[in-house]
């Protein structure tokens, strides 16, 4: 089992601005921050809170996967983050030794964002705020 991958800011939103893509068909963002998801996220995305993962993981795996990417964050991505997608992607290949060849979960991307949303704030709360959903500025100032 490889490791999940990266992607920057920067190539995630190239995705979210598309409007040809859809979050859920053509890729699917996972916010497992859990309290914190309250000041903002990133349009489209679910939240799944970390401690959930690994209890949902199987169902996670079956109802997403015909998703080609899935992207997964918290709010560095430094811990909540990769453990979800690294429990997601054993759960992915554990489904795999019964799925059937044709199984788009073969070519699945699972990835973490790079810096999770504290880089995606500070890459875009100046210049496209319409990139953060429902922020709260004050709550987020109140948090660093």
């Amino acid at each position: 089992m490889s490791l999940p991958g990266r992607v920057t800011a920067d190539e995630l939103a190239e995705l979210v601005r598309n409007k040809n893509r859809k979050p859920g068909v053509d890729y699917l963002i996972i916010d497992v921050r859990d309290e914190d998801y309250k000041v903002g996220h990133i349009p489209g995305a679910i939240n799944i809170p970390a401690h959930e993962i690994r209890e949902r993981a199987n169902g996670l795996v079956q109802q997403y996967s015909s998703v080609p990417m899935l992207v997964f964050h918290c709010a560095l991505s430094q811990v909540r983050g990769p453990k979800s997608a690294r429990i997601y992607k054993e759960a992915a290949t554990e489904a795999l030794t019964t799925a059937e060849p044709s199984s788009p979960l073969f070519n699945q991307a699972v990835n973490v964002l790079t810096g999770g949303f504290t880089s995606w704030v500070y890459r875009f709360r100046d210049t496209e705020p319409e990139l953060i959903t429902e922020f709260d500025a004050e709550l987020w100032d109140e948090e660093l």
